[in-house]
């Protein structure tokens, strides 16, 4: 009677024993629930809670538009000690970010989509950039913005989901020549904007280009500096030969002596061919009093050619005077780098 006794307790501890194991297998195999990627207005989380998920961070990314703050890398794992002074809590396998750091939008999947950013204080260009990994340029040529614009707290900028530049498809362009104006590759504007392999785009369509660079903007020519009417008599007046009053040719020979005839187009070759020193091409010498040969974009200049005389030369860039470059019998001065390729060459 007493052993059936003992193994009746014994019985009913191993029960408790397999039922407690049961309850712990079934606790641990019970799934989480899913978190959608996709979220409502009413779902996006607010920057001030005490916690965002690596997950829910990763659905706010691939919102049309975002509130972030800026944040440091994320580093290595901690110390005990630092993580008790910063803690992270955890549910299951979704990981949450204390609160006592500013949040970071943790993204799972490379971006395709733009952002809408509103700058928050402290924000410079670069520190976005930085945030998002793409490089100042792409920022700012996004926003049509300089390196010297401000950009202040509340404002909304446009962030791409990689360096390059985004650029609205316009009537007659196509993929290749939107590649070649940016000098960026046709097979990255068509693979990252999931273009069909026609190359098809639309007016008004808005693009992605990978890599691309905007173009230097155009600089403005320089306008000659009119000279208020004056005699213009100088070293080779009377002296030179003849040429026509108002030309370039009849002013450079009032500023030194000119045995030579011809064009201004003829000049180099003439002046070589009576044993002055000449160096063609626009990687020569300047030298102040020389006479330097120029290309112009008038069809006067094309056809006759164009001279000027070399007032000064400082740190790379000359400063010439000139006649019927402003106007017919008009005195003009302007200053070019050294090594314009509008200079064809020099006599001295």
């Amino acid at each position: 009677m007493a052993a059936v006794i003992l193994f009746g307790a014994f019985w009913s501890v191993f029960n408790a024993g397999a039922g407690l194991e049961q309850l712990v297998l079934n606790s641990n195999n019970q799934k989480q629930p899913a978190i959608k990627e996709e979220l409502n207005d009413a779902d996006l989380l607010n920057l001030g809670s005490p916690y965002l998920s690596a997950a829910n961070a990763s659905a706010v990314f691939n919102s049309s538009a975002i509130l972030a703050s800026q944040i440091e890398p994320i580093s290595a794992p901690q110390s005990e000690e630092t993580e008790k002074e910063n803690p992270l809590a955890s549910v299951g396998e979704t990981a949450l970010l204390s609160s006592l750091g500013p949040a970071a939008f943790i993204s799972q999947e490379p971006r395709t989509g733009l952002i809408t950013y509103t700058v928050q204080p402290g924000d410079t260009a670069s520190s976005i950039a930085d945030f998002f990994g793409i490089t100042t340029e792409t920022l700012l040529w996004a926003n049509n913005l300089k390196e010297t614009s401000v950009i202040k707290p509340g404002d909304e900028l446009t962030v791409l989901p990689i360096s390059g530049v985004l650029h609205k498809v316009k009537s007659g362009q196509t993929v290749k020549w939107i590649a070649d104006y940016y000098k960026a590759e046709i097979e990255d504007i068509m693979a990252f904007n999931d273009l069909p392999a026609d190359g098809r785009i639309e007016v008004g369509e808005k693009l992605v280009v990978p890599g691309g660079e905007m173009p230097a903007p155009a600089q403005p020519k320089a306008q000659p500096k009119r000279i208020a009417d004056q005699s213009y008599a100088g070293p080779g007046t009377g002296q030179s030969r003849k040429f026509p009053y108002g030309q370039c040719t009849w002013y450079v020979a009032q500023k030194r002596v000119i045995p030579w005839s011809g064009n201004a187009k003829d000049w180099l070759a003439n002046a070589q061919a009576m044993g002055y020193p000449v160096c063609l091409g626009n990687n020569c010498e300047p030298k102040l009093g020389a006479i330097v040969s120029l290309r112009g974009d008038s069809w006067l200049i094309r056809l006759y050619g164009h001279v000027a005389y070399v007032e000064a030369v400082q740190d790379g860039w000359i400063t010439v005077s000139e006649m019927n470059y402003a106007g017919w019998g008009v005195k003009s001065v302007r200053t070019l780098n050294q090594n314009s390729g509008l200079i064809k060459g020099y006599i001295y």
